[in-house]
């Protein structure tokens, strides 16, 4: 089984580093520390490797609502669904006040 993905928020930011999944077909649990401040945790991911334009994932059930990972000041684990492309980044709603560390885990298709 791969190891475990590590995804940091810095100190005010909204955005964690990117990230590059080596199963872009495999959902991954987000492991949640406690954080600075409650917020709703979500992913974006972008359809090349690099800079480019990150995008929302929305639920699976028409809603048109965007996926939720985590909301809350933790810790918690979250689910992610099934990624649709290897690259992809961690968003929180409000800026945390201290560097942040996420851990994605794989799962078993």
């Amino acid at each position: 089984m791969p190891d475990p993905i590590y995804t940091v928020v810095g100190t005010a930011g909204l955005v964690s580093t990117d990230f590059v999944l080596p199963d872009a077909r495999s959902p991954r649990l987000v492991q949640v520390p406690s954080l600075s401040v409650a917020t709703a945790l979500r992913f974006q991911f972008t359809t090349t490797s690099g800079t480019a334009p990150f995008f929302d994932v929305f639920r699976e059930d028409g809603s048109g609502l965007v996926y939720i990972v985590s909301s809350g000041p933790g810790p918690a684990f979250g689910y992610s669904p099934r990624p649709p492309t290897p690259w992809g980044r961690l968003v929180v709603a409000n800026s945390l006040t201290q560097v942040t560390t996420f851990v994605l885990h794989p799962l078993r298709p």
